[in-house]
């Protein structure tokens, strides 16, 4: 009869296939940004990752699960990371200066590319939809709730804050859409300063 592994090796074995996970996420990420929704095949996953087709149906057993769940994996540690370290201006002008920043970072990031090839699929896609639907509400919770904090208690509290919050938020992914066919700096984005602007006019009310 054989004996159960033992422990030591039992979490050996979790260690290496969360490991694997990570890889197979990162390398789905990669492939659905450099690809496109379309041509995001489990084969060149697989080929990006570097393991076996086995091993990759082990931990996603459909295409589509996993790549909303590389998105999100993704999405969920640049958004813990952005901001993490930065300094905060005690000046409000100066905070909201860096704020909005921070906010436009987030539709740099691969992670949102990634999101709006599995929104534009989803559109004719019931199936994706149901499942990318419930991740977005929880991404997008999270990253105003991290937005929250970067504008800190002071705007916050304020009564049209969470308005102008959404509606930058909104303003700002769409801008972002236009640079998918009409690339430029984004830091020299014209709209940064209507943004700024919008969150300004909270302190004047």
């Amino acid at each position: 009869m054989m004996s159960a592994p033992s422990e030591p090796r039992r979490r050996g074995e979790q260690q290496r296939g969360r490991a694997t996970r990570v890889t197979i996420l990162d390398a789905a990420v990669s492939v659905l940004v450099e690809h496109g929704y379309s041509n995001a095949t489990t084969v060149r996953i697989q080929a990006a990752a570097g393991v076996s087709r086995g091993r990759l149906l082990h931990h996603f057993p459909s295409r589509d699960s996993l790549l909303v769940a590389a998105v999100h994996h993704l999405a969920a540690q640049r958004v813990q990371d952005l901001g993490h370290d930065q300094e905060w201006p005690a000046d409000p002008v100066a905070r909201v200066a860096v704020a909005v920043d921070l906010m436009w970072l987030h539709f740099r990031q691969p992670y949102f590319w990634a999101s709006m090839e599995l929104w534009l699929a989803a559109r004719s896609h019931e199936e994706l939809r149901r499942e990318l639907l419930p991740l977005e509400r929880t991404l997008g919770g999270m990253i105003k709730a991290q937005t929250d904090r970067f504008f800190g208690s002071d705007f916050t509290v304020l009564p049209r804050y969470r308005v102008v919050r959404d509606l930058v938020y909104s303003s700002m992914r769409g801008i972002a859409l236009g640079y998918a066919i009409d690339p430029r700096d984004p830091d020299a984005d014209p709209n940064l300063a209507v943004w700024r602007e919008q969150f300004e006019d909270l302190l004047r009310r």
